[in-house]
């Protein structure tokens, strides 16, 4: 599937939009939504790890589930 992003100020209800001209002929949705002006918090990426780093070295597989899960898959 080929996807573009066109990100572009609106100043009418007429758009003009040159990235187009190779979907032209072929079904597409166009998909509007508002961006806001400064990123969110929600998009930036955290650098803290230690939610991960509290994990490391802990087995968390439950052994029944896992053979449970096995024999299922081997019928």
């Amino acid at each position: 599937m080929q996807v573009i992003r066109v990100r572009t100020h609106l100043d009418s209800e007429i758009l003009r939009l040159p990235e187009l001209k190779d979907f032209v002929g072929k079904d597409v949705e166009i998909v509007v939504s508002v961006r806001s002006r400064e990123p969110s918090k929600a998009a930036m990426p955290k650098n803290d790890c230690s939610a991960l780093a509290a994990l490391a070295g802990q087995d968390l597989i439950d052994p029944e589930a896992y053979k449970e899960i096995r024999a299922a898959s081997m019928i």
